[in-house]
């Protein structure tokens, strides 16, 4: 079964808040602490969603996409 992984981009970064704007138009306001690696405006993300208990799979989940991601060069 394949997880949804979410799309988005940072459009602003606000204090400690990065606004993420999803495909659909969603703004989504998340801690910059939060996220992995270095939050730029313009960078695109990706987020998993796992309802608790099930967080397992999503990191499987997106370890399979970042492979797959590398994979492709």
């Amino acid at each position: 079964m394949a997880h949804l992984m979410l799309k988005g981009k940072i459009i602003a970064l606000n204090g400690n808040i990065a606004n993420i704007q999803t495909a659909d138009g969603q703004i989504l306001n998340i801690e910059i602490d939060n996220l992995e690696g270095q939050a730029k405006e313009g960078q695109e993300v990706a987020l998993v969603a796992a309802v608790l208990g099930g967080e397992e799979a999503g990191r499987q989940e997106l370890a399979r996409h970042l492979l797959n991601e590398l994979l492709k060069g």
